[in-house]
């Protein structure tokens, strides 16, 4: 257990339980909803509480999943973990990403909609996002480009996939209906005719994985598109964000990095750089991006009002947050 989780006796509202074990509300009710997993407490009024226990049991999911057994199948691992051989555990992992990105690419040369939008509606909400991200969506977009490459109808196949992830993004605010955790703007740094021509392809599709990767933290973006790197100090005192994303191209010059090191060092919030050509910026490894969570947790909270800790015994829970309780009334689940 670490010291940022509760003690005996000590319960938690799911949005807090969230925050803690990387599993969002969505899915933790999902899992107690459709397989018996992770069963909390109730308030008088019908919102969640969740013990140690419970988060425990979440930390023990999340291992399972992360061996590659699909979340139906949990169940009875946990039931019966201690009894379980090597060939028991063997035989419960099965290809679920492999089959699930095949189904993806699938449904993606055929423009089907519904197929794609159904595979990744399962995955976001049945795993959390951090697995789905390292099993599935990084995996996919990284073969991706090569599967295209040869296509003549290449550029429509990714026109078409932004389209259908970009509706994803802007659907989870207004289903979350949650305070934003922070704002961020992503500037795609532009070199002109210098631009590796192979190069817009990789950042457009890692642009993609991030804007999902910051909806699921409850990020508010500001996509600057395109833009020079002497064109940055413009923004002073317009832009209010608390981080700006930088996504270079490949093989930046010396001298280039030195400009890029001139113009950060004015810059009054925070730079990062991050996508896959961010580790060739050696002269600049200083502001290279941690983890999306790492970065957003480095950020004073934006939030409305802050999680408190109930106990057990007490007549009633303080420790409701406001956004737990706006969609109480969504199919009787409370929260």
């Amino acid at each position: 257990m670490t010291n940022d989780e509760p003690n005996d006796g000590v319960l938690l509202p799911i949005g807090e339980v969230s925050a803690l074990t990387g599993v969002n509300a969505v899915t933790l009710r999902a899992w107690q909803r459709r397989f018996g997993l992770v069963i909390p407490a109730r308030t008088p009024k019908g919102h969640r509480l969740y013990t140690s226990e419970n988060i425990q049991e979440i930390h023990e999911i999340n291992a399972w999943l992360a061996k590659g057994v699909a979340i139906s199948k949990v169940k009875p691992l946990l039931m019966s973990a201690a009894k379980l051989s090597s060939e028991m555990i063997e035989s419960q992992v099965v290809d679920l990403w492999g089959e699930q990105i095949t189904a993806l690419n699938a449904a993606l040369f055929d423009f089907n909609q519904h197929k794609l939008q159904q595979i990744l509606d399962d995955a976001f909400g049945l795993y959390p996002f951090q697995l789905v991200k390292e099993k599935l969506l990084q995996p996919w977009l990284n073969q991706l480009e090569d599967l295209v490459d040869e296509r003549l109808d290449a550029e429509l196949i990714l026109a078409w996939l932004k389209s259908e992830l970009l509706s994803r993004v802007g659907g989870r605010y207004a289903f979350t209906g949650q305070a934003i955790a922070a704002r961020m703007a992503v500037v795609q740094l532009s070199r002109g005719a210098a631009t590796p021509p192979n190069s817009a392809r990789t950042k457009s599709l890692f642009s993609l994985l991030l804007s999902l990767e910051l909806a699921s933290l409850r990020v508010s973006v500001i996509d600057l598109g395109e833009q020079a790197i002497d064109t940055l100090p413009l923004l002073q005192g317009r832009l209010n964000v608390d981080a700006l994303l930088l996504m270079p191209d490949p093989n930046h010059s010396g001298s280039e990095q030195t400009e890029m090191l001139t113009v950060l060092a004015q810059m009054s919030f925070p730079c990062r750089f991050v996508g896959p050509f961010a580790p060739t910026l050696t002269s600049l490894s200083a502001f290279w991006a941690p983890s999306m969570t790492d970065l957003i947790g480095q950020i004073p909270s934006r939030s409305v009002g802050k999680v408190n800790r109930s106990h057990k015994g007490k007549g009633k829970s303080i420790g409701v947050s406001q956004s737990e309780q706006g969609n109480s009334g969504e199919n009787n689940d409370i929260s």
